[in-house]
């Protein structure tokens, strides 16, 4: 828990951070950290607090220290699990205590996060297993009545699946609620396509995919945990979201795993994953360095669409994660990088510029005057849109300029949406561990957990230093863990178990899992 020194090192193609104790820990190859290095962000938010917690990591939250906003708000809704993976963060049977905060706690978690930041943020209901709750739709419904412009439920979907495979109207009911409620994304596991690379939910994920389509829940995220276990099949992993785009598959984020607690340098070799792994394994389908962009490189057009208003900056360290997005067949065999069809990398540095100009001409403006200048150059920007088109056809007629300046023009989530409805997001989010730790990145951080306590705390730290904040929190905010949650997790597992029998032994009811997979591992 001591601050230390470090540095990054190239030692022959990687780079390494090395701390002045001597340790090591590999980051990713030179070709990738020169690729990040082009989008280093220098802009810093205003956080709305006149703390200041300082460096230490026992006292961390969003203070005036802090330099980024909050992109997306993670709510933990329960510490309960249907299942007990090696790897996650929460293990139920292990904690002598049940955390399911209140609605009202749940509603003031999001209103700290607005005067921190100004704005309601993005709001990603989590846990544990978040559909064990008996209230979701409620607390959905809290997060929009309070402003938030997106609501993701990131869940491990085996219930889903279980609940949709023994009663498919029941289930369907059940979702078509949230969607209702205001939920607007599924943020969903999914580690590899054969039950040995994903014994999570390899079996119930198809059933779950064909309940969220039926509930009308078209934007469902891919999240795989990767290690050197299933590195091997991150490529098929794209290719199979992208033959199921049509069912509402928008994407996949990939998270290297993130080695928390006590692990030796040999075991951390065995399973560390770095970014550029994963996009070297991307290769085969088409896409290399120069068709990804760290996070940061979005901050400049977030910025000129936010305009004055209080917005998500993505004023992230580049080092935190990396992302594009392809058009893919209807059978991902073939998938086009943004790249093909747009000069991403000019139309950025001439953004950038604009960016500049706004600044010196925005000086001394009067409030009326400063609303003409914000439309007209976002009217010169869709102007300029067309210029940075290399194609503008999509392979299906769209054409992409019309889709591109939707966004610059509305900049809402509806012109994101029909975005999303062509291309794939393909992405990855490398949260840190106690081996690969850089205060910078934290301090840059733009996904924030709430807690009951009124602070707004950075993902990495909330998770990374569990026995002074994930655990602390929710042992002193929660109840001690009664004999009827344990039974009731217990029946869960049970229908899991239930479950798998019955699709393997039922042709008719395993045609779904079949025509998921087929052609797929």
């Amino acid at each position: 828990m001591r601050l230390t020194k470090a540095l990054y090192e190239l030692r022959g193609s990687d780079v390494f951070l090395v701390k002045e104790n001597g340790t090591s820990e590999r980051v990713g190859t030179k070709e990738w950290w020169e690729r990040i290095q082009k989008f280093r962000c220098k802009n810093v938010a205003k956080i709305n607090d006149a703390r200041k917690y300082g460096e230490a990591l026992k006292s961390c939250g969003l203070c005036s220290n802090h330099e980024n906003y909050t992109a997306l708000l993670n709510i933990v809704v329960t510490n309960m699990c249907n299942l007990s993976c090696w790897y996650c963060f929460f293990y139920p049977e292990k904690s002598d205590y049940l955390y399911e905060p209140t609605v009202k706690q749940v509603e003031k978690m999001i209103l700290a996060a607005k005067r921190f930041n100004g704005y309601t943020p993005p709001v990603q209901l989590t846990g544990g297993e978040p559909t064990l709750r008996k209230d979701l739709a409620e607390i959905i419904r809290v997060c929009k009545k309070l402003g938030s412009p997106h609501v993701q439920l990131n869940t491990n979907s085996v219930k889903v699946g279980v609940d949709y495979f023994f009663d498919e109207r029941a289930t369907v009911e059940e979702l078509a609620e949230w969607k209702r409620a205001g939920l607007n994304t599924i943020y969903t596991s999914f580690d590899g396509l054969s039950e040995k690379s994903n014994p999570k939910n390899h079996w119930e994920i198809p059933y779950a995919v064909e309940a969220y389509r039926k509930a009308g829940l078209k934007s469902v995220v891919l999240v795989p945990t990767v290690s050197k276990k299933n590195l091997g099949e991150v490529a098929g992993i794209v290719r199979l979201a992208a033959k199921h785009s049509d069912k509402g598959i928008r994407g996949v984020n990939f998270q290297p795993i993130s080695l928390v607690g006590a692990a030796s340098k040999r075991e951390r070799e065995e399973l560390r994953v770095v970014q550029s792994d994963i996009i070297e394994e991307l290769e085969s389908l088409g896409l290399d360095y120069e068709d990804w962009y760290p996070v940061p490189a979005a901050a400049t057009l977030a910025d000129l669409v936010g305009g004055n208003k209080p917005h998500v900056t993505f004023y992230n360290n580049e080092k935190c994660g990396m992302a594009t997005y392809v058009f893919p067949d209807k059978h991902g065999r073939k998938l086009i990088p943004i790249t093909r069809f747009i000069d991403v990398d000019r139309f950025l540095k001439d953004l950038e510029s604009l960016r500049s100009l706004r600044g010196k001409l925005k000086a001394g403006l009067s409030v009326a005057k400063d609303a003409i200048l914000e439309r007209s150059l976002s009217r010169a920007l869709m102007k300029k849109l067309v210029s940075y088109v290399i194609q503008d056809e999509l392979p299906d007629g769209t054409r992409i300029s019309r889709l591109l300046e939707n966004i610059v023009a509305k900049g809402d989530y509806e012109s994101l949406g029909e975005f999303h409805e062509k291309f794939l997001f393909v992405g990855m989010m490398h949260f840190q561990d106690e081996f690969n730790y850089d205060v910078r990145r934290v301090r840059r951080c733009s996904i924030h957990y709430g807690s009951p306590d009124g602070r707004v705390i950075p993902f990495c730290t909330f998770n990374v230093f569990p026995q002074v904040y994930r655990d602390r929190i929710m042992r002193d905010f929660g109840k001690e863990l009664g004999r009827e949650t344990v039974e009731e997790i217990e029946r869960e597992r049970g229908k899991i178990r239930e479950f798998r029998k019955l699709v393997k032994q039922d042709r008719e009811k395993r045609k779904v899992y079949e025509e998921f997979y087929r052609g797929h591992g």
